[in-house]
Order: C-alpha cells, then structure tokens, then sequence
C-alpha cells in the first residue's frame, strides 16, 4: 500500500501547477454547489465569527475557502514530490520578509514560526527551512500514509518532522536550544490531556494549545506566523510574515495573545482559511455544543 500511495503522491506532483488547481477547483465547486458538512460548518464559522461583514461578502469568502481548501489537497504531492527546482521557485522569499526572521534570529537562540491552515500551508517549511533548519510538529496519519507524508515533508530540505507526542516535543526544545526553528500549526483543537486551556477566538472560547506559550517562556525564542497564499491563475505564492502579539511568552495571556496572532492572519486572507475544520468542537464544562448534530 505504502508503494501505491507513494506513486499515486509522485504522479499527481509532476502535474503541472495549473492543473492540479483545476482540480482542486473541480472539487471545490462540487463542495459549493452540494449539500455536504463541510460547507454547513464553514458558513457557521463565518457566521459566528465574521458577523459585522455582509451576508454577500461572506459567501463569496464561503465559496472561495472551500475551493481554496481542495487546491491544497492535490497541491500537496507537488510540493512534498514535485522536482525540487520547481518548489524552490516557488519559495522566494522577499528582503522584507528576510529581514524580519534574521531580525528574530539572536544567538543563542531558535525562531518558532507558526503556520496557520492558510493558503498553501505544506509549503511554509520549505519556506522558512531557506534560512535556517526547522523541525515541524505534525500529527501522525494512519496507516501506510504516515511513512509517505512524513517522507514528503522532508525531501530535499533541511526539515525533520516530529510526531505530536512527548519525544516530539522534546525535539522541539533541543532544536531552539540550537539555534533552529520550529514550525507548528497553531489552529487545531488538540485532544484532551495534551495541555490546552481556552481562549478567545473571534471572541468564542477555542481550545488552545499551550506549547507556543511554554516553548517561547523557556528558550526565549520570539514567534513569528508565517503564510504562503496562493496567488490567482497558477502564478505561484506569496509569503506573509507577521511578528505575534506581545504576551505570547506569559503563561496567563499567552494563548490569548496567540488566538489574537491567528485572527489577524486569519483576516489578512480570509478566503483562504481552512473555515470546515471543527475548531470549536471541544467547549468549556457546561457550555452548550457549537455544531449542529449533522455537522
């Protein structure tokens, strides 16, 4: 299985860019059109966190994330297997944007870069692994999906993944102690016992994690959100990269301060959210559930 599901990954990362965007817009379009779970919870989540846009204004963004989240789905083979000069073309990064993570580098002391599921977020690695090595938490897949991933995240790059577990966790703390990266995805409802507290997101109470702010207390690294977005008519990305909200460090206010990062990248590049995940699915003792039953 894992050799099928390897070829079938390589096949789909030689297609060209343009068309595996066609694709991705073929299933986007069944997902606008059909009833299904994934548009119902995207319209709540607008719904309930983008209430002062207009009704229209939030359709459009409906519509757009939903194609959006499909594009990502078959771009991920051409970035994990592709060839290489290709994702290297698509990874230039701007003197600005240069200068902000070299600002962040001080010796003796590693970056954690946070990547939103936003735009092409598989790519953010590569991106930031340019400058320096990075190891990036991922959360492990089933199966013969796991190797295959896995190898994929870290072809042709100075990244290493790690597993959402203790040893990963502990990876991550040896590579700031080094001077390295980290890269985490800072939106996931993490399951129960992982260390987590709730904190405001669109002014709805979210289950957070608490790494960032632990990680960032103990080593001292400064936090940075970075975001590839994907640019109209197969042009290629353009990255983001934005320095978090002060406080992000404070074991009180630190993922508050890291929701409050999130929504502003969020807002940057609303159409490109990842809007169908169930962010909200864990809720505090006593709070009613947020999601219809058939969501």
């Amino acid at each position: 299985m894992q050799t099928v599901l390897r070829a079938l990954f390589t096949l789909l990362g030689l297609m060209p860019l343009p068309a595996l965007r066609m694709l991705g817009l073929v299933l986007g379009a069944l997902l606008v059109r059909l009833p299904n779970r994934y548009r119902t919870i995207t319209r709540l989540h607008l719904l309930r966190c983008l209430p002062d846009i207009p009704a229209s204004e939030r359709l459009q963004i409906e519509r757009s994330s939903l194609i959006a989240s499909a594009q990502a789905i078959f771009e991920a083979p051409a970035i994990w297997f592709g060839p290489l000069a290709r994702r290297q073309r698509w990874i230039v990064a701007s003197p600005e944007q240069l200068a902000i993570i070299r600002d962040a580098q001080r010796p003796g002391h590693g970056v954690i870069m946070l990547t939103p599921h936003q735009g092409a977020w598989e790519l953010a690695s590569f991106f930031c692994a340019q400058i320096a090595p990075i190891t990036v938490l991922y959360k492990p897949q089933k199966g013969a999906a796991d190797t295959v991933i896995r190898d994929g995240r870290a072809r042709g790059a100075k990244v290493t993944p790690v597993p959402t577990t203790g040893a990963g966790v502990k990876a991550l703390l040896a590579a700031l102690k080094a001077g390295d990266m980290v890269g985490i995805l800072p939106d996931h409802d993490p399951p129960e016992g992982s260390g987590t507290v709730f904190a405001p997101l669109f002014g709805i109470p979210a289950n957070t994690m608490d790494l960032v702010t632990k990680l960032a207390a103990r080593t001292g690294a400064p936090v940075l959100y970075v975001i590839a977005e994907r640019r109209p008519w197969a042009q290629g990305f353009r990255f983001h990269v934005l320095t978090a909200p002060s406080g992000i460090a404070d074991p009180q206010h630190g993922p508050a301060a890291l929701n409050a990062g999130l929504e502003t990248c969020i807002r940057l590049l609303p159409s490109q959210y990842w809007w169908s995940y169930r962010r909200y699915r864990r809720r505090p003792v006593g709070e009613a559930g947020f999601y219809h039953p058939n969501a």
